[in-house]
């Protein structure tokens, strides 16, 4: 089995109970290709190397899942 990482960025701005939504649905997305998530680690609000869409903060998200 192949080891992979993915990190999310997602708008620091969103709800809680949204951000998690989210990254269930990560989680969903590598179920449903064959995956199995073996870690998800949160890093938390973070700045961004540069702006995108305005803003200048991301939440990051790190999943380990293997294929």
């Amino acid at each position: 089995m192949n080891k992979y990482e993915l990190t999310v960025v997602v708008n620091a701005k969103i709800e809680d109970d949204v951000r998690v939504a989210t990254v269930e649905k990560v989680k969903e997305y590598v179920a449903r290709y064959g995956g199995t998530v073996t870690n998800v680690n949160e890093w938390g609000k973070k700045r961004l190397a540069y702006p995108i869409n305005d803003l200048n903060e991301g939440y990051y998200v790190l999943v380990k899942f293997v294929s």
